[in-house]
């Protein structure tokens, strides 16, 4: 894989971890094995390109079903009624 390639996929991968360490926090009980395996995924695919044995067609594919996941995640938080973060100025 060239450099350029490999430093674009280094940066998705830690967007993807990024998104997905944010949504952890809201995800419903049902969807958190999702989040989980989706997160693995990505520390999986961070560290065989840190190690240099990323093979292309295998991190396309690998880069589509975490995608997959993240979009199924997002779709999922999007259904669940949610009053947003809690506001630590607001007392009942």
């Amino acid at each position: 894989m060239g450099k350029d390639s490999e430093r674009a996929c280094l940066a998705r991968l830690q967007e993807m971890d990024a998104a997905l360490a944010r949504m952890e926090r809201e995800l419903p009980d049902d969807v958190l094995s999702v989040g989980a395996e989706a997160r693995k995924r990505v520390a999986f695919w961070l560290q065989r390109i840190g190690a240099g044995g990323a093979d292309l067609t295998q991190l396309s594919d690998a880069m589509r079903e975490i995608s997959g996941m993240l979009d199924s995640l997002t779709a999922r938080l999007l259904l669940v009624p949610w009053d947003g973060p809690p506001n630590p100025r607001l007392k009942s």
